[in-house]
């Protein structure tokens, strides 16, 4: 509680103090963050992050929750939710400005009812476009990447800046984000009129793709970065990984690249399966798998890898 009253009066809306983050993930694990704070626009969002540098706070913006892993220990800081500085959408002919908060799914069916095509591969991938310009999400063979004409990002010291498509970096489950210190607020994405009916055809059909094959129960999506030889899945298929459990955590039945929440699972339980899988790859395979989901909290380092 020792910065409460002073983060109420930069806010509007007073922060939540030891929020379980498990109610804020995909997986539905994680321990309490000091102190989760929702700006309401990106002058509070500039004091918040004022604050934590006066006071030596660190801070974790979080979208959704879909591609992350939040230790037990929780998170020793200020998480900043963006939902009310950053779900903004607006439509200028073929082109649209949508704040980083936006989940994907929405924003692929809006895209598709403008008859605009080149989203398609987003109506079944859970999280935020932050998120998804932060790891440059695909599916299918398309990427985020592939639309974005400038982002807007904010540093630590609370000052904008646009970023032409020229300015920025992308590669497979990569952006430059991810090596600077900058919070993602908004993006203006290049689409194409495209025909409705076909636009509606071919999410179905990857959407379709994708129930087949992604567990139903709580997961962080995929686990690890497909190396060049071979998909993590397959991978993990033949080194027997399949099914495997360490308290209610297991590796799906259904896609190796998944550890789902049978219930009351534990980041720790999280760990183990990671920690197993990365083991028995290497042994049969010589292969070092990559995490492509983020694990923050504890003494975890963010990016480490």
């Amino acid at each position: 509680m020792e910065y409460f009253r002073q983060l109420c009066e930069i806010l509007r809306t007073p922060p939540l103090v030891k929020e379980p983050l498990s109610r804020h993930t995909s997986l539905g694990i994680g321990g309490p963050a000091d102190y989760l704070v929702n700006p309401h626009d990106t002058e509070e969002l500039r004091d918040v992050l004022l604050f934590a540098r006066e006071h030596h706070l660190p801070t974790l913006v979080l979208g959704h929750g879909t591609n992350l892993l939040v230790l037990d220990e929780g998170y020793r800081g200020i998480v900043i939710s963006l939902i009310s500085a950053c779900s903004h959408c607006s439509f200028f002919d073929s082109r649209i400005q949508a704040g980083a908060n936006v989940a994907l799914p929405w924003l692929a069916n809006e895209i598709a009812r403008h008859g605009l095509t080149g989203m398609e591969f987003a109506a079944g991938i859970p999280g935020t476009l932050g998120g998804a310009l932060y790891m440059n999400a695909g599916a299918f063979g398309y990427y985020t990447a592939d639309l974005v004409e400038a982002v807007v990002t904010m540093d630590q010291e609370g000052c904008l800046r646009t970023r032409p498509r020229s300015e920025l970096n992308f590669s497979y489950r990569w952006s430059n984000f991810q090596d600077e210190d900058v919070i993602i607020l908004e993006a203006t994405l290049a689409l194409q009129p495209g025909d409705q009916q076909k636009i509606a055809e071919m999410q179905g059909q990857m959407l379709d793709k994708r129930a087949a094959r992604h567990p139903r129960q709580p997961s962080a999506g995929s686990v690890f970065r497909n190396p060049p030889e071979k998909g993590a899945g397959y991978l993990i298929e033949k080194a027997g990984l399949k099914g495997m459990t360490v308290g209610d955590a297991q590796i799906s039945p259904m896609h190796g690249n998944f550890i789902v929440n049978n219930g009351n699972a534990t980041a720790s339980d999280i760990l183990n399966l990671i920690n197993i899988v990365r083991k028995s790859v290497k042994e049969k395979f010589g292969i070092e798998l990559q995490l492509e989901i983020r694990i923050v909290g504890g003494n975890w380092e963010i990016g480490e890898k």
